[in-house]
């Protein structure tokens, strides 16, 4: 499975990057801290999933959610977030 960490915060994109590859079969093919640097991404590659923060650069997670739905090919996406309002 190819997947993609859309985060911000570099720290937490770390972690989460290390816990997929230690602890899943997943294949992490981007990280990105920006909603735009990923609509541009995933107009030329295919993922099976994404780990999506919902406060991010640019575009915010739900609105960068919204734009992916109208692709053709639409990933599982995983919202992570520390904001406690919106866990």
């Amino acid at each position: 499975m190819k997947v993609i960490i859309v985060e911000d915060e570099f720290l937490a994109q770390q972690e989460l990057s290390w816990l997929i590859k230690e602890h899943s079969q997943m294949e992490i093919v981007g990280t990105f801290d920006d909603g735009l640097d990923v609509l541009k991404f995933l107009q030329h590659n295919r993922v099976d999933a994404i780990f999506l923060d919902i406060n991010i650069p640019s575009l915010d997670g739900v609105l960068l959610a919204q734009n992916i739905s109208q692709f053709a090919h639409k990933p599982f996406i995983v919202f992570i977030t520390a904001w406690k309002e919106h866990a």
